[in-house]
This record gives C-alpha cells, sequence and structure tokens, in this order.
C-alpha cells in the first residue's frame, strides 16, 4: 500500500511537471534588475510595481535555458510616449530570430500597430495597423517559419501571421520594452533540465497520501507487536 501511495504521488509530481509552463508574474519587491534568470542583452529593464518596465530604449533580455515555440505576455502602457512598445522575441542568441511587437506609434497612449521584426527591434519587416487597445495579452506561437500573432484586448481578438522563411535558429525566448511599455505575466513553454513546481492541489494529494501511507505502515507495525 506504502509502495503504490509513494508511486502514485511521484507520478502525479511528474505530470504536473510535464504540463506546467513557465511563467513569471515578477510580483517581487521592486529591484533594478529582474532577476537571476534572465540575461539583459540589451538596455536596462527592471521591477517596478510587480511588472516588468524598462528606463531605457530599446531593452530586451532572454530566459535562461528556456525551451518555446510559443510565449504570451501581458503588455500595457504606463503613460504616452511615441515609440512605446512591448514585444516577444525567439532564438535572440542566434542569426535567426524573432522580434514581435504592440506598439504605441502615435503617442496617443494606445497601441495601435504591431511588427513583425528581428534581432532587438531592428525594423526590417512587417510593421501595420491593429485595433487600438490599451491593455490586454499578446501570444505567438511559431510553426516552421510562420509565426503567428495573436492579440487578446477590449474582449475580442485579433490574429496576424508573417512567413519569416527561416525558422528561429534556436529555442530561447525573452522580451523586449521601449520607453513606457511595461509587461507582466511572462509565460512560455519549459526551462531545460527545470522541475515545474507542482500545483498546490498536487501537493495536496501528494501529502495526503504520504500520510496514509505512513498511517498504514503504523498499523502493521502494532499488530506485529502484538
Amino acid at each position: 500500500m506504502q509502495k503504490k501511495l509513494i508511486t502514485l504521488a511521484a507520478a502525479m509530481l511528474g505530470t504536473s511537471a510535464a504540463q506546467a509552463d513557465v511563467t513569471d508574474h515578477f510580483n517581487r519587491a521592486d529591484a533594478l534588475t529582474l532577476g537571476t534568470n534572465y540575461t539583459v542583452q540589451n538596455g536596462n529593464l527592471r521591477i517596478q510595481n510587480n511588472r516588468a518596465i524598462t528606463t531605457n530604449f530599446v531593452s530586451l533580455a532572454t530566459y535562461d535555458n528556456s525551451i518555446s515555440d510559443s510565449a504570451s505576455i501581458d503588455v500595457a502602457l504606463r503613460g504616452i510616449d511615441a515609440g512605446s512598445y512591448v514585444a516577444l522575441s525567439f532564438g535572440f542568441d542566434s542569426a535567426n530570430s524573432y522580434f514581435i511587437k504592440v506598439q504605441d506609434n502615435d503617442g496617443d497612449g494606445f497601441f495601435d500597430r504591431y511588427g513583425f521584426d528581428t534581432g532587438n527591434n531592428d525594423l526590417n519587416g512587417v510593421f501595420a495597423n491593429l485595433n487600438p487597445f490599451q491593455s490586454g495579452t499578446i501570444r505567438v506561437d511559431v510553426t516552421g517559419t510562420v509565426a503567428t500573432l495573436k492579440v487578446f484586448a477590449n474582449g475580442g481578438e485579433q490574429t496576424f501571421s508573417a512567413d519569416y522563411g527561416y525558422a528561429p535558429g534556436s529555442s530561447t525566448v525573452g522580451f523586449g520594452l521601449n520607453r513606457l511599455g511595461a509587461a507582466d505575466n511572462f509565460t512560455f513553454d519549459a526551462v531545460r533540465g527545470g522541475a515545474a513546481v507542482p500545483e498546490p492541489a498536487s501537493w495536496a494529494l501528494m501529502i495526503a497520501g504520504f500520510g496514509l501511507a505512513g498511517a498504514a505502515s503504523r498499523t502493521r507495525r502494532r499488530a506485529a507487536l502484538a
């Protein structure tokens, strides 16, 4: 009985780790850095009021050892400043990279453009209008050489796609900010060699399982002594 419960708990832990995405909610004390899991490739990114912001232009950070062909991030503006954007980056540490953003191009406090670029906002790809919004979520899925951007805002969804003609050169994922763009809830697929933290419900079931196993073991010992 004890062995079966332990096996079940281990299986539940493995299932949780396999199914869980990696999410950084940025819910930590204000700091001048994003944290130890990030490599800042350019600019000056930091934590302020439980969000990621920049105090510099064209800032980008990648998540160490990340593996992802899809990612999402909550986007917002901290004020009005033309050129403010939030972006998702794929394969920045390679010659072939994707940089996909939403931007307040007109300086009116609304994200009104989307872009499919490369590098760190290299401005050599698609840059077009979208239905304006102030805050929402963007998600990018990469399939082969095609990137699909979905914008969830104002109770609706906008979808845009671009064929880069090449796949990202690596699976490293990150995000970029410019001016008054702000980011929250950065989510992607996985981390190399990393184990996801089990959900609270999984912990509760595992603890209950170990408790039952212990009780069964104590009962057997008492019966043997009698």
